[in-house]
């Protein structure tokens, strides 16, 4: 039987990474799996994924939150059409599972998955499970979670899985070379990396450009997002020697292995990433995170002792110094921060979460697992 998977998913990162890590870890097993990807033309999923080599097909889908009675009923009908291209797409493709990752586009799919009596497994990057996954578990086989703590918001469920969040494997290998070079930095100053996920952070902007613009001693690589992008670049001019600025970093393994500490959002796959890699944090969890989810990813670090948390409303240019100059100061403290994430990292999440689909859906029983085992 023809072995295919389709990955839903998206919007941001944190999303679709998970999906492409899983993807990769089987392809790499199962050379003749056949792969689709769902997700949103707006969502970061409609240029990463062909990047990444897979195909990829579109669906309406939209929030929910806060969008008021009108906005409701805009995602109603969009979940409406949504799942109709869903069921189209899966009655064509013919998959034997359907992969879950979370955000907008994967509500449509699971709910058609399930309908037409596929595998559906679904992956929960959050301490704090994200609505769409919540309402969806009950039609999962299995729920792979990031974070222990999110087992408590689903402890019914007989698949919940404990795995860790799945990381690019370009993240878990040795950064090769002189990573600053890459940046044009220099080794004679720590480096600053800031990135509020993969759409950027304005307060994390403004508290970084204010602080660099009276530290120069210090270098940087700031990932702004499209909407700060010209904004930072700007103020940025008269440090241009030393700050590297970006809206998008594709090759964040490099900005990881040349940072010397991190200002970030406390997005699951970046606490993730911040521990695997060993980069010492300031964290700045999202205020207005459903569920406050970005304060309980942010937790596991600190509470490791690998990172320091600024509220988002005390974040400026003298908060961020008052944190980052004594931690820049002291080599001694920055180590220790390190080992601490050493002992919290979880690098073999995806060969897990494989290892289980593969076992689910009976697929390679006496194949080799050269490349992808955990």
């Amino acid at each position: 039987m023809e072995m295919k998977m389709v990955c839903a998913g998206g919007g941001t990162g944190g999303h679709i990474y998970p999906a492409l890590s899983v993807a990769d870890v089987l392809t790499s097993r199962f050379p003749d799996l056949k792969t689709l990807f769902v997700g949103t033309k707006s969502g970061l999923e409609s240029s990463v994924v062909p990047e990444a080599g897979y195909e990829i097909e579109f669906i309406v889908a939209r929030g929910v939150r806060g969008r008021g009675y009108l906005g409701k009923a805009l995602t109603l009908a969009s979940v409406c059409i949504g799942f109709i291209q869903a069921l189209l797409i899966l009655l064509r493709f013919k998959p034997g599972l359907v992969f879950g990752s979370g955000g907008y586009a994967s509500a449509s799919v699971v709910m058609a998955a399930s309908l037409l009596r596929r595998k559906v497994v679904l992956q929960e990057q959050n301490s704090v499970p994200g609505l769409t996954n919540r309402l969806l578990a009950p039609r999962a086989e299995r729920v792979y979670l990031g974070f222990e703590k999110a087992a408590g918001y689903l402890r019914d469920h007989p698949g919940v899985r404990v795995t860790g969040n799945p990381l690019r494997s370009v993240l878990l290998e040795p950064c090769p070379g002189e990573p600053r070079k890459a940046f044009g930095l220099g080794d004679e100053m720590p480096v600053l990396l800031v990135f509020g996920g993969s759409q950027g952070a304005r307060n994390l902007n403004r508290a970084a450009v204010d602080y660099l613009l009276r530290h120069e001693r210090v270098q940087a690589i700031l990932q702004t997002g499209t909407g700060d992008y010209t904004w930072v670049r700007t103020e940025m001019e008269q440090c241009a020697d030393r700050v590297y600025v970006s809206p998008y970093i594709s090759e964040i393994h490099l900005a990881y292995g040349a940072a010397d500490v991190a200002l970030a959002r406390a997005g699951a796959l970046s606490v993730s990433e911040l521990a695997a890699v060993g980069l010492p944090a300031i964290l700045v969890p999202y205020p207005y995170a459903a569920d406050d989810h970005q304060a309980h990813n942010a937790t596991l670090l600190v509470e490791a002792g690998g990172a320091l948390v600024i509220e988002d409303d005390r974040l400026d240019g003298g908060t961020l110094g008052d944190v980052l100059d004594p931690l820049l100061a002291d080599t001694g403290r920055l180590e220790r921060m390190r080992n601490a994430l050493e002992a919290v990292a979880s690098r073999e999440a995806a060969g897990r979460i494989a290892d289980d689909i593969q076992h689910l859906c009976g697929w390679g029983a006496d194949a080799t697992k050269a490349g992808g085992g955990s």
